[in-house]
């Protein structure tokens, strides 16, 4: 199968398009308690099952129409291999190699095909769905962690989408450290719990306890979706974060003479909160020699980078990931 980028796009659908587009399902999927897998059953380890057919990429700028719950659920219960992850490489923009990892979990299904995140993750947020959802994700990140010290790579960190709902759970301290005991993951510092913008919109201060416990456990937390229109920036000032995400969007602006110091300062402005600034959707060498004077921790390339620089597939295999090597990048 010939390979193919996938768009780094988060989805940037409006509130309101959000809460139409969901309503509790009557039932959820549930043969494994961390994973919200169909009724047939799935093989014990994603990473060697075989990848499944990718539908083609859309453009950074696109949004995508998310789908309800009950197209979610047909999607969960009727694939023979319900979930696999694919990775964006997150660049050094100095150093110009991979030193983190984001992760994403799609849905294989014979009735809608290759499902990515933008397309059902707010779905799933407005059920008890997301937090399931998270749980595999994390669960997925730790292994992942494990494996690319075991292919001898010293990445930063893997990412692992979580729905808002979990930084809404009354211990999120306790729920994080006891699956991490569940699991004898002991590199917290080497996992990040990506929510989307739509975090900024729940209860500021039971989101702030829970993140505040994530340092104290040394996990990692980053806000994505940083420069989309439903994303208030002055809610992060209350919102400890560790990383917050540039949209493609933003990040285009780098390369207006007229529009690029408002980015810069905005950078400036998320640095300061503190937190460190991960630029998406970089098409050009001189964005990311803007990033490197800013300071930023790192960049994505996007699927039409016409620069001189040699990344990975946009969303490649765990394979792929950890055969990367710093001297073939």
């Amino acid at each position: 199968m010939p390979e193919q980028n996938m768009s780094p796009t988060e989805n940037t659908a409006s509130e309101a398009e959000k809460q139409s587009a969901v309503a509790a399902p009557e039932e959820v999927p549930a043969d494994q308690a961390d994973v919200p897998a169909p009724e047939t059953e799935a093989p014990a380890d994603e990473a060697e099952a075989p990848a499944a057919e990718e539908e083609a990429p859309a453009e950074p700028e696109e949004e995508q129409k998310p789908l309800g719950p009950d197209y979610l659920k047909m999607a969960l219960a009727s694939g023979i291999l319900p979930m696999e992850t694919r990775y964006s490489q997150i660049n050094h923009p100095y150093r110009k190699i991979p030193i983190a990892y984001r992760s994403f979990t799609y849905l294989n299904s014979i009735v809608s095909g290759v499902v990515p995140p933008e397309k059902y993750s707010y779905a799933a947020d407005a059920t008890e769905i997301g937090v399931r959802l998270s749980r595999h994700n994390i669960i997925t990140a730790m292994r992942t962690v494990r494996k690319m010290e075991e292919a001898g790579r010293k990445v930063e960190f893997i990412t692992a989408r979580c729905s808002p709902s979990l930084a809404l759970e009354p211990d999120m301290y306790e729920w994080m450290r006891a699956l991490m005991e569940e699991n004898g993951f002991d590199k917290p510092e080497r996992l990040c719990l990506e929510f989307p913008q739509s975090l900024l919109y729940e209860d500021a201060e039971q989101v702030k306890l829970s993140l505040l416990g994530m340092k104290l456990l040394k996990v990692k937390t980053m806000l994505s979706g940083c420069g989309a229109d439903d994303c208030p920036v002055a809610s992060l000032i209350d919102i400890p974060v560790d990383f917050v995400l540039l949209t493609p969007k933003l990040t285009q602006l780098l390369s207006s003479r007229a529009k690029n110091r408002i980015v810069l300062t905005l950078i400036q402005f998320f640095r300061a909160l503190p937190a460190e600034v991960i630029s998406d959707g970089v098409t050009n060498d001189e964005q990311i020699a803007t990033l490197s004077r800013s300071d930023c921790f790192g960049y994505i390339p996007a699927s039409n980078y016409s620069g001189n620089v040699i990344h990975g597939r946009l969303r490649m295999t765990l394979d792929e990931a950890t055969s990367q090597k710093e001297e073939e990048i």
